[in-house]
């Protein structure tokens, strides 16, 4: 049976206005020329130096754009829109009160990355970033029981060991103005176009996507006891490998040198042991062998 959860850590905001692609279009990494009623994005706002800020995902809805963010940064993603906003025909809103953000997963109902319809006076639409994540949903709080109805409830932590156990970070394995996408492997998670026009930070990104100089990896990694918390150390030997990010129990994300992937890794003394999700490419995984 499809399993379904409100995410209340996520909330929706509007972006609207005569100017609001070519404005979002300039800033955003992914290609704002997709974005329909019919498809959704998922795509990043990242710092001059190629760093990341924000990720969310975008998808048209009755003339304007409908975001789905991280909650606690949705303020600060509004204030740097709007300073980069000037004079342009740009609405910006949070929906905090309005709206609600939901996901379904271990479903049969897969469609294309993105695909989007109606549902129940908002929209659904497939996770852009994995299939395997299921499809999302974004629909006025009024109708949130409609949208849970005649389907497996189940709380947010759940939704969160479905996206941990596949190897995909949420908001809170990335760390604003400190972590370079490509190592979150965000590049992978289909949230930068490489042959769209420019967009903040593309020069770095761009580059480093050319001489695929990647040297860390999030990856999910697993125990025989409940991990410790996140931003603990991970140790290979005497060197430092990484650090832990989200975990639930025995498993949990790491961003992780791939040269040190085979010298056996702990965090406190607990053993980890590294999973290669079977999107990633195999390169990667020659990468950490060699």
């Amino acid at each position: 049976m499809t399993k379904v959860s409100l995410l209340p850590d996520r909330v929706v905001c509007k972006i609207g206005g005569a100017e609001a692609q070519d404005f979002l279009q300039n800033l955003l990494t992914n290609n704002l020329d997709r974005v329909s009623p019919t498809q959704a994005i998922y795509t990043l706002l990242q710092t001059a130096q190629g760093k990341y800020l924000f990720d969310f995902f975008i998808v048209e809805y009755e003339g304007h754009y409908l975001i789905d963010c991280d909650r606690t940064a949705a303020p600060d993603l509004l204030k740097r829109l709007m300073f980069y906003k000037l004079r342009a025909d740009v609405t910006l809103a949070s929906c905090e009160d309005d709206w609600v953000v939901g996901a379904l997963w271990d479903t049969d109902a897969a469609g294309e990355p993105g695909a989007a319809e109606p549902l129940l006076g908002g929209v659904r639409f497939q996770d852009p970033r994995l299939a395997l994540l299921g499809s999302r949903f974004l629909v006025p709080a009024g109708n949130a029981d409609a949208a849970l109805s005649s389907k497996d409830t189940r709380t947010a932590e759940d939704y969160d060991d479905h996206r941990i156990a596949h190897g995909v970070p949420g908001s809170a394995d990335l760390i604003s103005d400190k972590t370079f996408p490509m190592e979150a492997n965000l590049d992978l998670l289909n949230a930068i176009d490489f042959q769209k026009g420019c967009f903040v930070g593309q020069e770095v990104t761009s580059r480093t996507h050319r001489k695929g100089q990647v040297r860390k990896r999030i990856l999910p990694v697993t125990a025989s006891s409940a991990l410790p918390a996140a931003h603990t150390a991970v140790m290979a030997g005497d060197r430092q490998a990484g650090e832990l990010l989200s975990s639930h129990g025995k498993q949990g994300l790491a961003l992780l040198r791939l040269d040190r992937l085979s010298e056996g890794l702990v965090a406190e003394d607990i053993e980890l042991t590294p999973i290669f999700p079977d999107w990633m490419p195999d390169e990667l995984k020659d990468a950490s062998a060699s």
